[in-house]
């Protein structure tokens, strides 16, 4: 009875196995491209800075400090190499004494917000030289970051329903959110990817059956196949951890399922009111490659400057800087000049914008800063920081930051650079494996689950899976729009197969 009840269980554990095994080969091959792409873009954006210097030396670089001429003067002389048609998006001071400053422009007729392509002027802060331009949308860091969210919304999109409308929607008053097919491609892909790292988590835990197998160890000297299961088995499971962490702190800022999770995250665990008047824009609006903007807040309004009686003169950027360098704003911080409102359902009067000051990012959380000062005297409406958002948006700012390898400074640069690495060694091994396994002349893709194999496999795991995947389909819907589009073809073609082994009458 024993031995029945041993044959039975081993029966099922492979049953299972080779299910679980399918399932793994069949989204890997799917995810593969997407993870080469992602990680090899994703080693280009980590090292963004010196890649950047390395490339446009000519741009960034300039001669030993000397006395500077006003920012003033240097916007002036931007301003000169542009079109008439161009507005002032944002000036960034010179990071360090030998670096120059940036001052981007947009089309005025069309600026749009988010990821448009800003031209960036280059400006000897010493002499006020021009030193050239570039869209910031080009080059290398340019195109590692399009397609790190394959061209984001720059493609074709849909509209897609709100969360945020449906439990917010003074809030979020637009009922749809409008989506890049690109990025909503990588979204759903990004969660087949955690499929495909819990179902590698699985295949590589200790078995009864496989006691002779290493776990964490590579016998380089075997022959074929066998080096390469060791290290993609090794490799895949001290990366699964880190890769479940970088797809789901990326997707906290993917361009559908993140803007829900910051509606749920704000309603939850609400900022600390600011009493400020604000202006229809939000800082979001100035989320671009050349200044991001940290997570938490690009759903904070851009506040208000107050002027009684006679309007004053604007302050220029040259003392709007000098109050930066004051506040101790971190060195690379973007100025974004005033946007003022004119009537609407201010009834005709003028709202004015503020001068908005945001420190350079990526960043770490306790650098996270946005400084709002009046227009006419420089005062500072509020200083927001990461302390002022709520918990849940904390969460997710630490962990993009932790994402774009920040946090934490060259510890969480070198895990970055190690999970980018061992994603490309994973996929490597991978194919490795396959090449040498596969039968000659075929293949060597699995096979379909067959009818004893599914009688085989215990209920109570079908069960799990099933639960599992309704789950992960509820919480991440691009996935579950996907799932049943597979199901569904595994259906059909599991009746296609029936119907050609059904003996004719």
């Amino acid at each position: 009875m024993v031995v029945i009840v041993e044959r039975e269980q081993r029966r099922s554990g492979a049953a299972v196995l080779r299910r679980i095994w399918r399932l793994h080969f069949w989204v890997g091959l799917f995810a593969a491209p997407a993870l080469i792409v992602l990680a090899c873009t994703g080693l280009v954006i980590l090292y963004t800075q010196p890649l950047d210097l390395w490339l446009n030396r000519d741009l960034k670089v300039v001669a030993a400090p000397n006395t500077p001429v006003s920012l003033d003067t240097q916007v002036a002389a931007a301003r000169e190499q542009v079109g008439p048609g161009m507005m002032l998006d944002a000036v960034t001071p010179p990071q360090a004494p030998d670096r120059s400053t940036q001052v981007d422009f947009l089309p005025a007729a069309d600026p749009g917000v988010g990821e448009r392509n800003a031209t960036q002027v280059f400006i000897d802060p010493n002499t006020g030289k021009y030193l050239g331009h570039r869209q910031e949308l080009d080059g290398l860091v340019g195109w590692a970051n399009q397609l790190h969210r394959f061209f984001g919304n720059d493609g074709p999109t849909v509209s897609l329903p709100s969360l945020g409308h449906l439990i917010a929607p003074s809030s979020y008053p637009e009922p749809s959110i409008t989506v890049g097919i690109g990025n909503l491609i990588i979204e759903m892909t990004a969660v087949w990817i955690l499929v495909l790292a819990a179902s590698g988590i699985y295949l590589w835990l200790p078995r009864a059956v496989e006691r002779g197998k290493p776990r964490l160890a590579i016998r380089w000297a075997k022959k074929g196949r066998i080096r390469w299961r060791d290290l993609h088995a090794t490799t895949g499971i001290l990366l699964s951890v880190v890769l479940i962490f970088y797809v789901i702190s990326g997707l906290t800022w993917s361009r559908y399922w993140g803007e829900n999770w910051r509606a749920v995250a704000s309603t939850l665990t609400p900022a600390a009111d600011v009493d400020a008047p604000s202006t229809p824009a939000k800082v979001g609006d100035f989320d671009r490659l050349g200044h991001h903007i940290a997570w938490a807040d690009k759903e904070d309004p851009v506040y208000a400057s107050t002027a009684t009686g006679p309007i004053p003169r604007r302050l220029g950027f040259t003392e709007i800087d000098q109050i930066a360098k004051a506040e101790n704003m971190v060195p690379g911080y973007s100025i974004v000049p005033p946007s003022d409102t004119v009537g609407g359902h201010h009834g005709g009067e003028t709202l004015y914008g503020s001068y908005t000051v945001i420190n350079h990012w990526p960043q770490k959380l306790s650098e996270q800063r946005t400084l709002y000062l009046n227009q006419f005297t420089g005062q500072t409406i509020t200083n927001a920081t990461a302390d002022q958002d709520g918990t849940l948006s904390r969460i997710s700012s630490w962990g993009v930051n932790m994402h774009m390898g920040t946090q934490y400074g060259i510890v969480t640069r070198v895990l970055a650079t190690a999970a980018c690495l061992g994603l490309l060694t994973s996929i490597l091994t991978a194919t490795l494996m396959w090449w040498k396994r596969r039968p000659t002349g075929s293949a060597g893709l699995p096979g379909a689950t067959s009818d004893t194999m599914r009688a085989n496999t215990p209920r109570g795991a079908v069960v799990a899976v099933a639960v599992l995947a309704t789950a992960l389909a509820v919480i991440y819907p691009s996935f579950g729009v996907t799932l049943i589009v597979v199901l569904a073809a595994e259906a059909i073609l599991a009746a296609r197969r029936k119907r050609q082994t059904q003996p004719t009458a």
